[in-house]
């Protein structure tokens, strides 16, 4: 397996995967699509946790999800809804 590179400076020094948490609350961030984003309750969120990559050599940082098409299977649906 090749080593990542930094996509700004081209370092292979990459912490991929690392959490991204609420300094307060201690829970991790999270990306939220609702499927019913008008409704009043029942709305079917459909979240996903943020990870981040961050390059050890210039800092550059990129945000990820696990699983984005959970996420935009559920932005569809809330567009055709």
């Amino acid at each position: 397996m090749s080593a990542m590179k930094c996509g700004r400076c081209g370092s292979e020094k990459v912490m991929p995967n690392l959490r991204i948490r609420d300094r307060y609350t201690a829970e991790d961030l999270e990306v939220e699509v609702e499927r019913h984003p008008n409704a009043m309750i029942f709305k079917k969120a459909h979240k996903e946790a943020l990870r981040a990559t961050v390059c050890g050599e210039c800092g550059n940082v990129g945000l990820s999800v696990e699983n984005p098409k959970g996420l935009w299977e559920t932005y569809t649906q809330q567009k055709n809804a």
